[in-house]
């Protein structure tokens, strides 16, 4: 109390008054910081960054019931911390559950949709080991709802029951006895497909899964499920599996995102050796692979979902149709780290932007060229599926899913529709190529926002290459040209950049700071 009363004295009243227990301000750099109040002295103190071990230890450990038993056994200000606050949860949780819900499943949904959690306070309770968990809570003299106790009195160890790591009942702790998981209408789960024998082929970033019905699933699982050489050859093997055994192939997972992008550190170390011959051959591969499954003749539905960022991007539109999560955050972002998009994503703009637009006689170009080029050259994110097909990255023809739960299923009755629809791979059409004029206009407002402050020189070098692209290159008139052709400028642009030094350093600053750098 005298501590806000003092803080009110002074006028500290927060963001109104420009400082609070926070205040902002400038660091060498001219960046902005947050400085904290001391409680004690009531100085502003320089934030400090802060190491635990605790943290460390499972940071890189990717089973949430492992990482969490680390975290809470860790005796660090941080595991108290976690131990204190998770505790609390799971009682309150478990003293409230029976007021507000018929069943302590509903109580774990509703937390995981509501919140967004990976997992549910009864489900996190038994990663935990309940017996475990509530002894310590005792020996603390934390309160536990006496139906918890009742339940491990009578010898029963868990809220769920599991078979093959695949939950089939759960607890009803008004009849005492385990009841059957209601089942879920339009809901497939990979994890419990794979449990019960449906993998196809597994490898450590991606698998395929069978989803039946003679639907199969090429699913990543690599961290941030960035691009790696093992899911290119997933995504082949699955396109040649389909193509032999199956009706269609469904490209999607269940893991936080989509795909974040391209595994970047295959790329700038390979750049850093001088392996410009390995990285050519790997991006023809992608181009590839990429244009192999827009033209398969048995139809894929690729299934985004939250960040869909850069060669995620370009692997969503490779499929005959999108079924996208309403809340898809898709964007071609290469520029960021210093390249531009090799794995189809320019060709794609000026496909479904630029082409369209330009079979209508007379039609000024540059509108779509800007258009496409400030999508790519700005790194433009969607904040919605929507949006999304708004910045041409959906087609008219592409679905979008309000429940993320219903994603994969929906995808599959994408596939299924149009092979009882007698599907037809697209013809190979022709695009449009700008030409040297529409190069120019391009070329002058690159120079304008360098002139400007707006873009370093760098930037300026990036966007010259992504004009020359879009394009079609130095072209002396305006013409219709094959996919391939812009395929081609994208790779040796590609290639070109990551011979940069400071393309290099922005691809290391990312791998290290988690952000992009300007130089």
């Amino acid at each position: 109390m005298q501590l806000r009363q003092t803080m009110i004295e002074r006028g500290w009243l927060g963001n109104k008054s420009g400082q609070g227990f926070y205040k902002e301000m400038r660091g060498p750099g001219g960046e902005r910081e947050f400085w904290t109040l001391d409680l004690n002295t009531l100085e502003y103190k320089a934030p400090q960054k802060v190491r635990f071990e605790s943290v460390g230890q499972a940071r890189d450990v990717e089973d949430l019931g492992e990482r969490l038993r680390i975290l809470t056994a860790a005796e660090d200000r941080a595991g108290q911390y976690i131990w204190a606050t998770l505790s609390y949860f799971l009682a309150y949780a478990a003293e409230v559950f029976p007021e507000i819900a018929d069943d302590l499943v509903s109580v774990d949904n509703a937390v995981k949709w509501g919140f967004a959690h990976e997992a549910g306070p009864f489900e996190i309770w038994d990663m935990l080991g309940v017996r475990a968990t509530v002894e310590r809570m005792e020996r603390e003299d934390k309160p536990v709802a006496p139906w918890v106790k009742e339940m491990l009195a009578a010898g029963t160890e868990a809220f769920y029951q599991r078979e093959n790591g695949r939950a089939v009942s759960f607890y009803d702790f008004r009849s005492r006895t385990y009841k059957p998981l209601p089942a879920r209408r339009n809901v497939i789960v990979l994890k419990d497909l794979k449990a019960t024998g449906k993998t196809i082929k597994a490898g450590y970033s991606a698998s395929v899964v069978d989803l039946g019905d003679g639907v199969a699933c090429v699913e990543f699982h690599a961290k941030a499920n960035a691009l790696d050489p093992e899911i290119f050859e997933l995504i082949r093997f699955g396109l040649d599996e389909v193509n032999r055994n199956y009706e269609g192939l469904v490209i999607g997972n269940q893991g936080e995102h989509f795909c974040a992008g391209a595994n970047i550190f295959n790329i700038v170390a390979a750049a850093a050796q001088g392996l410009f011959d390995e990285l050519d051959k790997a991006i023809r591969m992608v181009q590839s692979l990429v244009t192999d499954c827009r033209y398969n003749p048995r139809p894929v539905v690729t299934a985004p979902f939250g960040m869909t960022l850069g060669g995620g991007a370009e692997v969503a539109m490779a499929g005959a149709r999108i079924c996208a999560s309403m809340e898809t955050y898709m964007g071609l972002v290469e520029v960021g780290v210093g390249v531009i998009p090799a794995g189809g994503g320019c060709k794609e703009l000026v496909r479904r932007i630029v082409t369209p637009a330009m079979r209508t006689p007379n039609v000024n170009v540059l509108p779509f060229l800007r258009r496409a080029f400030e999508q790519i050259g700005l790194a433009k994110v969607s904040t919605s599926a929507e949006e999304a097909r708004e910045m041409g990255f959906l087609t008219d023809c592409d679905r979008v899913i309000a429940n993320p739960d219903h994603l994969l299923a929906e995808a599959k009755r994408l596939v299924l529709q149009l092979v009882a629809d007698g599907y037809r791979p697209p013809v190979r059409t022709r695009l449009y190529a700008a030409g040297r004029d529409a190069l120019a206009a391009l070329n002058l407002a690159v120079y304008s926002m360098q002139q400007g402050g707006y873009a370093s020189e760098h930037d300026a070098k990036i966007g010259r290459k992504l004009a020359y692209i879009l394009c079609g290159g130095d072209l002396s008139s305006p013409q219709w040209v094959d996919e391939q052709h812009f395929l081609d400028l994208e790779r040796e642009a590609f290639l070109s950049l990551c011979g940069e030094p400071k393309t290099q350093e922005r691809l290391w600053h990312m791998l290290q700071k988690g952000k992009p750098l300007r130089n």
